[in-house]
Formats: structure tokens, sequence, C-alpha cells
């Protein structure tokens, strides 16, 4: 089978969009006839795979030559729909009953006199923004929106709204302007912005462990990724590539199913509840001691070191020197430090990244005294615990929203703004990719693996303490981050002891991040949209 097409494939599906803000429009087509011809005009202003690995590839080479001066301006855009939207433009149907129902049928919980048939998953429906819920109308698509400031996400979004009539002056008649007439409504809009370091709220550098793509990435990282993360077919991304098993209709090659979903993060209380799981820091507070232990156990929960590296390699120690919490304050600190001692800081800092955002590892499903069964990276990316993972891998694509945490907010323990990520993936398959991690792998205790039996039969790991989740009916009424007694425990070691074997150690956690919704849609090709979608 041929390479899959550059050219042809929406570019965040692949290498993903260049950004530093991104905007999510979510719209509802009016007039599918009209939007036909509107979507004709902007199909040539889509950023494509080729479009965004050049733009990628300049800026690397620029950064490697020493030639990067601050931000480059860049502008993309993409498209996506709904099943309810492509049903409106006349594209022949998937036969997928996840996709066609779309996200709000397979991952809410329901409510007293609902059909339960309707209701297939365990979000509560009173978390939910309303504008993803039946009761704010059906989304019918969602443009892609990235570039690198919020002026240009609005000029990008001022040319769209443009190309969709909204707002824009067609020929006079009768000396008067006309308003050509829009084909589209305009119904929510989230925007996200890259924080420092690349990390998300938690504080945690993110997107680093991304599956290469055989057929689209190099020869050469995709034979590096042998070390590491399993390599991946084109097909278990794009539909109808190489290893695609779904029967999807022809129109749809080289596309793939976008999931988005917005997953509130309350950070205050993560930081309480590490705290609290800290010995020393209640006996010593915010000491050198206690705050390095309050670093190992979040570090556990999570399965890598904040700046990245993963404990699989790094169990003990953190390979990124620490002399203050704070991880940019820190950053300035070490580069002071290597100027002083007659050293290049980028290049010694890029030794260290090296170590931090390495891949190169697997798990032994024997052990678990350097990264925990719990774990989130290990529940959600179990590698070798669970055989032919890499069925199951998608692209990940998000992007954080809200305003970074204070020290006084962190004290307080209690969130004071809306923050969280803007979740994107990409896969061939819902049901394999991101349905299976989150309805699997996270939301039941003994899976990926059942390691009940290397537990001293205590009981399973645990539901990941991440993005794990319980039925509505087991939290507390009064406060949406806690569980009714007795809360769901995972499996993490004392910190202040040497790992056991087979460790027995279990902890009740809360809930830190909530769904506020979100929708399954289909991102097509250039072509798709050009011979169908258009049509």
């Amino acid at each position: 089978m041929a390479p899959p097409n550059k050219k042809n494939i929406q570019g965040d599906i692949w290498p993903r969009l260049p950004k530093k803000h991104e905007l999510f429009v979510f719209f509802r087509i009016t007039n599918p006839q009209r939007f036909k011809t509107h979507l004709a005009g902007l199909v040539p202003l889509i950023t494509t795979a080729r479009d965004a690995e050049r733009f990628r590839s300049d800026i690397y080479k620029k950064k490697a030559e020493g030639t990067l001066q601050g931000l480059v301006q860049l502008s993309a855009i993409n498209v996506a729909f709904s099943a309810r939207g492509l049903a409106k433009l006349g594209a022949e149907t998937f036969s997928d009953d996840i996709f066609n129902n779309g996200m709000w049928e397979d991952l809410t919980y329901p409510m007293e006199g609902d059909d339960k048939t309707k209701h297939n998953g365990l979000d509560d429906q009173h978390d939910w923004y309303h504008q993803f819920t039946p009761r704010g109308g059906h989304i019918d698509g969602v443009f892609i929106i990235a570039g690198d400031s919020e002026a240009t996400l609005t000029e990008t979004f001022d040319m769209t709204k443009k190309t969709f009539g909204i707002g824009l002056e067609g020929e006079p008649q009768n000396g008067l302007p006309m308003l050509d007439k829009p084909s589209i409504q305009l119904i929510f809009q989230q925007q996200g912005h890259v924080l420092d370091d690349d990390r998300e709220h938690f504080g945690w550098v993110d997107g680093i462990s991304q599956p290469a793509v055989i057929g689209l990435d190099t020869d050469k990282k995709v034979e590096e990724a042998r070390n590491g993360l399993k390599p991946i077919q084109a097909g278990t991304i794009l539909v109808g590539g190489e290893g695609d098993e779904g029967n999807h209709p022809a129109w749809a090659n080289e596309g793939s199913f976008m999931v988005f979903r917005t997953y509130e993060q309350r950070t205050p209380e993560f930081v309480a509840w590490c705290g609290r799981n800290t010995k020393r820091m209640a006996t010593e507070g915010m000491s050198a001691l206690a705050s390095a232990e309050l670093r190992k156990f979040s570090s556990r929960v999570v399965g890598r070191w904040p700046n990245g590296a993963p404990l699989e390699l790094y169990p003990d120690e953190d390979p990124t020197p620490m002399r203050i919490a704070d991880p940019i304050a820190n950053k300035q600190m070490l580069f002071k430090e290597w100027r002083e001692q007659g050293l290049d800081p980028e290049v010694e800092y890029k030794k260290l990244e090296e170590k931090n955002h390495t891949d190169a590892f697997t798990y032994n499903p024997e052990d678990q005294t350097k990264c925990p069964y719990a774990a989130h990276i290990r529940k959600c990316g179990p590698r070798d615990d669970f055989p032919n993972y890499e069925k199951h891998l998608m692209l990940r694509r998000g992007i954080p929203y809200g305003p970074l945490t204070l020290n006084n907010e962190k004290g307080g323990g209690v969130s004071q703004h809306d923050r969280g990520l803007l979740f994107v993936s990409y896969q061939s398959s819902i049901t394999n990719g991101f349905r299976f991690v989150q309805k699997v792998w996270a939301n039941e205790e003994a899976k990926p693996v059942d390691f009940t039996s290397k537990l001293g039969n205590a009981g399973p790991q645990g539901i990941d303490a991440i993005i794990g989740q319980l039925p509505p009916d087991y939290r507390q009424e009064e406060d949406v981050t806690k569980y009714e007694d007795p809360a769901p425990v995972v499996n993490l070691p004392d910190v202040q002891k040497p790992v056991p074997p087979c460790n027995k150690h279990f902890i009740p956690i809360e809930r830190w991040v909530i769904p506020r919704g979100g929708e399954y849609f289909f991102a097509p090709s250039i072509s798709g949209m050009k011979d169908t979608l258009c049509k």
C-alpha cells in the first residue's frame, strides 16, 4: 500500500498544527447547499500535513542554527464534522454507531427516568457545558484555528466567518450593500494557550509520549521508537490506511476520527491532596525534605517527574537538579549556574531535555518497584504490560486553557478560576482508541491487567487517579472533587519507605479532573471534502 499523501491529510492529525494559541469554534450548518459552496472556498486555505511539516521543520532548523528570534508568525486552520453534520451534507454514512450516536449518548450516565440505552458512560450530565448537550442543540462541526498569538486567531477567525457568509458584504443592490447569507450558526468557542515549557496545569510537561507513525514519520524516528512506545501503522490513525480494521466509505480515506473533550482541572485541590498524602508535610511544612517527598509522591501518581523523565528509568531521583520548587525559576537558576561554570546553558539544557523527554522504555509486568501499576501513564499507556497495546494508541493534540495556578491559590486548596485541558485525539477507530483507553484502561480498577496477585491479593491497582471515573452516585453532593466514604483507592507505595516488590499500600483518591463535555468528530481529507462534502 502506498504511504499516506501528506498533501491530502489535515495537519492537526499529523504532525500537528504549530501553535501557541488555539481556538475551537463549534458551529451548526443552517443551509447545507450554501455551506458546500462556502466549504469549497475554505478548502484551499486548510493547513495540510505537508504544510505543517514544512513549517515545523523550518522552525526546528532555525533553532538548531541559532537564528530563531522570537515567535514566528503563523496561522493554521482545520475543520471536522460530527455525524449529524456529515448527514446534512449528504455524505455516505459510517457504520459506526459510537460515532453516529455521538459523545453525549456514549459517555454520560443516565439520570432517573432516562432511557438507559441512550446513556452509556459515567459522566455526570450536570457537569457538561450546556452547549454540548442536546438541550443546547446539536453541533455539526468545529473549526480548529491555531496561531502564534490571540491577534492571529482573531484574524483567521474573521477570515473564516467571511468565508461562510457571516458579515461579508456582497455587491450593492439599489445603492445599498447586501450581506451574503451565512450557511452556519456559531454556537460555542473554547480557546487554549500553550503554557511555559509545554506544561499542563498540574505542572507536568505534556505530549511527550506520542507514537511514531509508519509512512508519515521518518524511518529514523520509527526505528528509534522501537526502543519504547511501538511505532504504529498509518491505519491506526488514518481511515483506509495500512492496518485499518474498519469498514468505512471510500470518501473517508485519509481522514481521521477526532475526539474533542473539555477536562476541567482542579489544580489547588490536587496539590492539597498530594500534600495530605506526604507525611513530612504535616510535621515540617514545606521543608526541603518535605518538598522532595511531595514531588516524588505526585510523580508516582503520574508516572513521570514533572519535567517529563519516566519513573521507569529514573525511579528514585528526578534527573533535573531542583534548586527551587517553581520549575521556571529553577530553570533560570540552572542557566545561571551553567554560565558561572563556563558552560553553554542551551547545550546543557538540551542534554537534560533528552533525559526528560525520552520515550525509550517499556514496562516489566512482573515489577512495579519503579513505576507503580496505578500510575496514570501506565494505566493509559501500558506498553508491554498489555499485549498488542499499540492497537489502542492515538495521537493527542490537546492544549491547556485558563490561567496558571499561582501559589496563593494553591495554598488555599480551592480553585478560584476555571482551567484545564481542551483534549483532542485522532484515531481511525474511536472504539479502539480514546474510548478503550477511557472506558477500559482508566475506568476499570483491574485494567489494563489485573495485578491483584502481585499486590498481596489486597485488591487490584485501582482506577486511574487522574482521569478514572465512577458513576455520579459515588461523589459527594456538596463537593464535586470528593467521593462519598469509602472513596475509591489506588495502590501507591509509601514515599518514606523502599518500594516493596509486593506493595499493599492503598490510598483514597478524589476527583480533580471533571469532564465538561465534548463531541465525536471526523476530520476529512482534502479530497474527501472536495469530491464529496462540497458536491
